[in-house]
């Protein structure tokens, strides 16, 4: 783990040999690590199918959760929402589990809806607890047949704002001083003008250098204000105050190159005793990287570099104190190693942009590490731009307040332009992850929300006395699925007739039955209220300038989606006609295999599909012979090795990693399914490693063992049994499969015109070392004549990689 793990070694070792320097800054300093340790910040980035969608359409997403360098594996549950901007109204949301520091869904937009923009938010309960200012949110927008351009509206004046480099201007000392440009809705505008003093002298000019930001020297006099006299890149004449000065301070500025960071110290010539000794602390991922004490008795300004050679990429904090430890200075940099990218390629085997043309592409990953990659294949006109990439997002924007133009670019070709306007970014963006006054106390944070474990059975009984409630008591009880499988649970009532049992996978909607063990009168005479342990669906929520902020449209990707809303509006009529007819006549269609019907029948949510070896035991001779389900499953998987003398009993593994059980999708041990009679068993699934639905990421896959259940169980195991109390429960949001249509195939469907613009979209491309590449196919449709192929993803390590390619 050379990216993350060299980096924390060799951190403890730099922050321990610099300690002697100074003594007192014990408790801010591991007031800081204790936050890294006990309170880490997760940040997510989303992928989405396409930037553009129609009514009617359904918006695909790939999470990726980080936390400092690497996937974060503090959350299992993950929460999306789609906004209404103009009333706050949460119209949609879903829950996913969290495999791997990732999940996958999607929403299906109203063929009848008339928003032109939804907000998309998404967030875990752990990120709650902290500044939800870094909480995704991206303004998705929708347009429909009759959507017209934007205008800029009459008011859209602009609007500077100056940022002395630290924090404050110190009067009789130069101050580097940064600037931003922007509209109402926080676009760059290229602005130049002058600084004046009071009496209107002119004492310094700027003139915007990137997206409306440049920077510029002034040196306060002492009690005289400042403002500046600018025109925006329309001509049009402002008049814009500077912040006020302060009489003494001490300041703090920043200078880097690719390979050093340097920093220079300054204070006022009249400084009391508190700023003649300095500290200066640097912070990168919530852990202390360098400290140094400022001896400034003798003189008033001092430099220093900053040894970055083992640091990685992403946001240093640099923040000077006074000798009682009170903040004077802050400033953020970007140290860019451009270390943090794993290679992948794709390559077009097959190019065909002709009507419904195959496509065949080939992806590669060279690496032996476990990669997670996902991919969209889209009309180019729609597809994303990569303003903010996984690479920007999680390295950059995903730790910055305020909204960054097109932050993408700064990774692309990384020189000395970039890194100068990057460093423009740092001066002009809020981040504050840390209150040093409450550091400076010891006072740490107040969690509402704890970390999750999945789902949970959890609740309590009303209705009834606790005294009434015989001591030991448990609830016993089945939950079934829409499928009509069942699991079983003993749940031991607390004193409080409480409950719980966490770490549970289920989808969609299940129904509980349920009876009290040793007194089955409760059942009648007791309410038993149930929840999921989820976070309830807040209904509205406060309105949020940052909403009305318009997504952007060119002409061209405006009326491209206009003629694709209009076409799908002209043949869905047909498509449903033709559906149900379909429906009403009986297709002699080709027949599916029995392990197909067995698959249908047991297997649900991650466990359905995917890349495994099934075997259908009700049909199979040699299984009623065999011993136990393992003996069976010797020799019969290829690279699962199973030893029947394990000092515990048998054990599994593959690729040399233990191996996850699961008996109807419930995680068990070997010992509880050796003793299970095979004739009791009706399919068995091999999962290749690796298998995201196994606590932590299954890298040695798994065997999923289901009991028989509906025509193959005995019927009197059938039934729930009598005097059972039925209760409905929410699980995730049900799992909806992209639909890619194969032209290869006769389908009456076909007959009507494809407009899709998503051409293929898979949220989950797994590789490693022993398969690195995959394969796709996928047809165009009628109209589109350039596709744009976006591959996203990271690797076990942390890094992390964007492939773009069009086909034409």
């Amino acid at each position: 783990m050379k990216y993350a793990s060299v980096f924390y070694t060799l951190l403890a070792l730099f922050v321990l040999s610099v300690t002697p320097r100074f003594v007192h800054a014990q408790k801010i300093d591991s007031m800081i690590n204790v936050y890294g340790e006990r309170f880490p910040q997760e940040k997510v980035h989303i992928h989405f199918d396409k930037a553009l969608y129609n009514p009617g359409e359904t918006i695909w997403f790939k999470a990726y959760l980080f936390s400092g360098l690497l996937p974060s594996g503090l959350s299992h549950n993950f929460y999306t929402e789609l906004i209404d901007p103009a009333t706050g109204k949460v119209l949609q949301r879903k829950i996913t589990p969290i495999f791997e520091a990732s999940t996958a869904g999607s929403f299906d937009l109203p063929v009848t809806t008339t928003n032109t923009s939804l907000i998309f938010k998404a967030y875990t309960t752990w990120m709650l607890n902290f500044d939800t200012a870094f909480v995704y949110s991206k303004n998705i927008r929708i347009v429909g047949k009759n959507a017209v351009a934007d205008k800029a509206p009459a008011d859209n004046k602009t609007t500077i704002t100056f940022f002395p480099e630290g924090g404050d201007m110190i009067a009789e000392l130069s101050n580097p001083v940064a600037f931003k440009a922007t509209d109402k809705f926080g676009a760059p505008v290229g602005v130049k003008g002058v600084v004046k003093d009071a009496k209107g002298k002119e004492v310094a000019s700027f003139t915007s250098l990137h997206d409306g930001m440049g920077k510029f020297e002034l040196e306060p006099a002492p009690n005289t204000t400042y403002y500046a006299e600018w025109k925006d890149e329309k001509g049009k004449s402002y008049k814009t105050d500077l912040p006020a000065s302060r009489p003494n301070g001490a300041l703090l500025q920043m200078i880097g190159s690719e390979k050093l960071q340097s920093f220079i110290i300054k204070r006022s010539a009249n400084a009391g005793p508190e700023l003649k000794k300095l500290y200066l602390v640097g912070n990168m991922y919530q852990q202390v990287v360098y400290k140094a004490t400022i001896n400034l008795t003798n003189n008033f300004m001092t430099s220093g570099t900053i040894p970055i050679a083992e640091l990685p990429s992403g946001i240093l904090e640099m923040t000077l104190f006074d000798s009682n430890w009170q903040p004077l200075a802050e400033r953020i940099v970007f140290l860019n190693k451009e270390d943090y990218i794993f290679d992948a390629t794709i390559s077009p085997a097959v190019k065909n942009t002709n009507k419904r043309g195959k496509n065949t592409i080939t992806i590669e990953v060279p690496d032996t590490l476990r990669s997670n990659l996902s991919i969209s294949i889209t009309d180019a006109a729609m597809a994303d731009k990569g303003e903010d990439n996984i690479i920007s997002r999680l390295l950059l924007t995903g730790d910055l307040k305020g909204r960054v133009f097109e932050p993408s670019y700064y990774f692309n070709v990384v020189d000395d332009s970039t890194r100068y306007y990057l460093d423009l970014v740092m001066l002009t963006n809020g981040w504050r992850r840390f209150k040093w006054q409450d550091l400076a106390a010891g006072k740490l944070p107040v969690l509402k929300y704890q970390r999750d474990n999945f789902l949970s059975l959890r609740g309590e009984v009303l209705g009834v006395a606790n005294s009434q409630i015989p001591p030991g008591s448990t609830l016993n009880m089945f939950m079934e699925a829409k499928d009509s499988s069942r699991q079983l649970f003993s749940l031991p009532l607390d004193a409080r007739a409480q409950f719980k049992e966490e770490g549970l996978i289920f989808f969609d909607t299940v129904k509980l039955y349920y009876q009290f063990n040793k007194d089955k009168r409760l059942t009648e005479r007791a309410v038993v209220n149930f929840n999921n342990g989820t976070l309830r669906n807040p209904g509205t929520l406060p309105l949020d300038s940052a909403w009305r902020i318009p997504v952007p449209l060119d002409t061209s990707a405006l009326n491209r989606s206009k003629f694709i809303a209009a076409e799908a509006e002209r043949i869905r009529p047909e498509i449903d006609k033709r559906i149900k007819t379909l429906e009403a006549v009986t297709v002699k269609a080709k027949q599916k295999s029995t392990k197909d019907l067995m698959d249908e029948k047991y297997a649900r949510g991650l466990f359905a599909g995917g890349d495994a070896t099934s075997f259908d035991m009700v049909n199979d001779p040699f299984a009623q012979s065999a011993q136990n389900i393992f003996q069976y499953l010797q020799g019969r998987v290829a690279g699962l090795q199973i030893n029947m003398n394990g000092p515990n009993g048998p054990t599994l593994t593959w690729r040399q990693s233990n191996t996850s059980i699961f008996l109807d999708e419930m995680p068990v041990d070997a010992q509880t399914i050796q003793n299970i009679p095979v004739t009791d068993i009706a399919y068995v699934k091999a999962f290749r490693p690796p298998f995201f639905g196994a606590s932590g990421g299954g890298a040695g896959g798994a065997i999923a063992i289901y009991t028989r259940k509906g025509n193959d169980q005995k019927a009197n195991n059938a039934a729930i049994p009598g005097g059972m109390e039925k209760n409905l429960l929410a699980g995730y949001a049900s799992l909806k499969e992209f639909y890619s249509p194969d032209y290869s195939k006769e389908n009456d469907l076909f007959e009507v015109a494809d407009v899709r613009t998503t051409l293929y979209w898979s949220p989950y491309i797994l590789t490693d070392k022993s398969a690195r590449r995959t394969t796709i196919t996928f047809y165009n449709n009628d109209v589109t004549r350039r596709i744009k192929v976006i591959l996203e993803g990271m690797n076990e390590e942390g890094r992390l990689t964007r492939v773009e390619k069009l086909i034409e």
